[in-house]
């Protein structure tokens, strides 16, 4: 078979076999169907891509047959977790974004060699990794139930460039200061109560581009209130509809009484200078612009 590209999303399949046939396929879509069995058959060494979001697959998923596969989103199904991770030595992408029933159970050997892990809406409660992923770029942990960043943080996670922890229940930031090289940060409808905290954290890191604490205690009078839907997707994906909220604030923001228009100010200003001290500048969640 001389077929690269598949898309056999939407068709309320329930059961696929006999993948490894198509021996050039190296893109595979299966999102939004109904399989409950995935039967590959055989080592599939060409493929690159394999979506298998929105099924209702259950159990662990078995992955040996997947030696090449670079990209593996399995979002939305029942998975407790992944077997033979060994054997993907090329996965560079990893999303096993809100998986229902009894929980997903992820070990830092599992992703260890991933370089953008996505794993929001899955409960966790304490932090599960516990050795270095030096390739991580990109960590994703959006409503995941936790509470607290780990002190150890930045021997676990050093390379990281992106973090989203939004919609959780961490109150201290003590340890993100460690991840020296985070350009982007946003932790929006956490449990942070004080301002200094946050500024603390960013001091240090001279390549951070954006911050994003909106909708936590010391922040919630300052902005418009987060009214997208809230979706899987919306919790997830913090940069949608950004300009449409960007848009709204502006509106909000001329409407503010004086005293927490001065607070909100005042606390950019801080940030603003504490970015000045690592000799960078700060793009900031809002544009605060003085009208």
């Amino acid at each position: 078979h001389d077929l690269e590209y598949l898309d056999l999303s939407r068709n309320r399949l329930e059961t696929v076999k006999g993948l490894h046939t198509l021996s050039k396929v190296n893109f595979v879509n299966l999102d939004e169907n109904a399989i409950t069995r995935l039967d590959i058959g055989g080592i599939m060494s060409g493929l690159r891509c394999f979506r298998l979001s929105d099924n209702r697959l259950e159990g662990t998923l078995d992955v040996r047959q997947l030696v090449n596969v670079k990209i593996l989103y399995a979002d939305r199904n029942r998975l407790r977790g992944l077997i033979h991770t060994e054997k993907l030595k090329r996965l560079e992408t990893l999303s096993l974004r809100y998986q229902g029933g009894n929980g997903l159970v992820v070990s830092a050997k599992d992703v260890r060699d991933v370089r953008r892990l996505y794993l929001s809406g899955n409960p966790m409660s304490e932090w599960f990794l516990d050795e270095p992923c030096y390739n991580l770029i990109y960590l994703e942990l959006a409503d995941c139930k936790l509470t607290r960043i780990p002190k150890e943080i930045g021997r676990v996670i050093p390379n990281v460039r992106v973090l989203n922890l939004n919609y959780n229940f961490v109150s201290e930031l003590e340890g993100l200061e460690q991840l020296r090289r985070l350009k982007k940060v946003s932790m929006i409808g956490s449990h942070l109560r004080g301002t200094k905290g946050i500024v603390r954290a960013m001091r240090g890191m001279s390549e951070l581009e954006m911050v994003d604490f909106r909708m936590n205690p010391c922040t919630v009078s300052w902005y418009v209130p987060l009214l997208a839907e809230e979706s899987q997707k919306g919790k997830a994906d913090a940069d949608e509809e950004k300009d449409e909220w960007a848009g709204l604030d502006a509106k909000f923001r001329r409407g503010l009484p004086d005293e927490l228009y001065a607070g909100r100010k005042n606390q950019t200003w801080v940030a603003v200078e504490a970015e000045e001290e690592a000799g960078v500048g700060l793009a900031a969640v809002n544009n605060d612009d003085g009208n």
